[in-house]
């Protein structure tokens, strides 16, 4: 999570979202829509074309295991968005993240925002 975190405070939505699953019938949700993989990313894009950095901080996570091969993530915490336009915001977020172990590999099955 923390790889997911500072692509997050980059500002990089590619990275940020890069172990999303690539299975089109999979949706994720962020502000009460649902997305798939793709449109999330893209939703991103947007949101960070006008902010020149963020800093997160999580107060709280969690892992729980759901079997040998599943685990999920929920966090939450605050932070600060810098716009280009130099005004500094106070955020705040919670999360909670799927991820599957699948062909040997940590992919990231179902997120929400």
């Amino acid at each position: 999570m923390d790889e997911i975190i500072s692509a997050a405070e980059n500002t990089d939505p590619e990275k940020t979202f890069s172990y999303l699953t690539r299975d089109k019938e999979a949706v994720f949700f962020q502000d009460k829509q649902h997305y798939t993989r793709d449109a999330l990313i893209s939703h991103f894009r947007e949101k960070y074309e006008s902010l020149d950095s963020q800093e997160f901080h999580v107060t709280h996570s969690a892992m729980i295991g759901l079997g040998p091969k599943s685990v999920a993530w929920t966090g939450y915490g605050k932070g600060t968005t810098r716009t280009k336009a130099g005004e500094l915001l106070a955020t705040s977020f919670t999360e909670t993240w799927i991820w599957q172990k699948i062909e040997g590999l940590w992919v990231a099955t179902h997120y929400h925002g």
